[in-house]
């Protein structure tokens, strides 16, 4: 029988979440993936979703091998689990909305995430009115395991105030 890894619990546990808020109307799902990488050993799985029409947001699970084996092979020099990776993708009217977007995510958050924006605009020839962008990347730089599971509806839930606080 097929013994599930943690990735695997909380992969399922994090996707009935956001089905859930999506049947509830809460949230509306945009994308899935299910990414298997071959080369390293790692999986991946995203969810993608917007809570308000204006911010896109991501929601990423990670495992790599050595949390596989270490969780497998019961390893004691390495604590098995996976890592969660939130992204939020907001158009902005110029470099100093970063700031108050920072703002606004400890507002929700505290100081517990590391937050990394990175702004972008499309290259115009004719320099016409360019609309900026911002990608921002909340890290927590921890790995989670079963035991944390029942936090996965608190983060979703701040990953939604988030998202419409941001997109006001």
């Amino acid at each position: 029988m097929f013994d599930p890894t943690i990735y695997e619990n909380v992969k399922v546990v994090l996707e009935g979440e956001l089905y859930d808020r999506d049947l509830e109307g809460e949230i509306s799902i945009i994308s899935r993936e299910d990414l298997v990488d071959l080369a390293s050993l790692s999986r991946k799985y995203l969810m993608k979703f917007t809570g308000n029409a204006d911010v896109d947001v991501t929601i990423e699970l990670f495992a790599d091998l050595a949390n596989f084996s270490a969780e497998q092979l019961q390893l004691d020099q390495i604590e098995p689990g996976c890592e969660i990776k939130i992204y939020f993708d907001v158009f902005i009217s110029d470099e100093e909305d970063c700031a108050e977007i920072e703002e606004d995510i400890r507002s929700i958050w505290g100081n517990r995430p590391t937050i990394r924006q990175t702004v972008s605009f499309p290259y115009a020839e004719d320099h016409q009115e360019v609309s900026l962008s911002t990608h921002v990347l909340l890290e927590f730089n921890r790995k989670i395991n079963e035991d944390q599971i029942s936090d996965l509806g608190d983060l979703i839930e701040y990953a939604i105030q988030t998202s419409n606080l941001l997109g006001e």
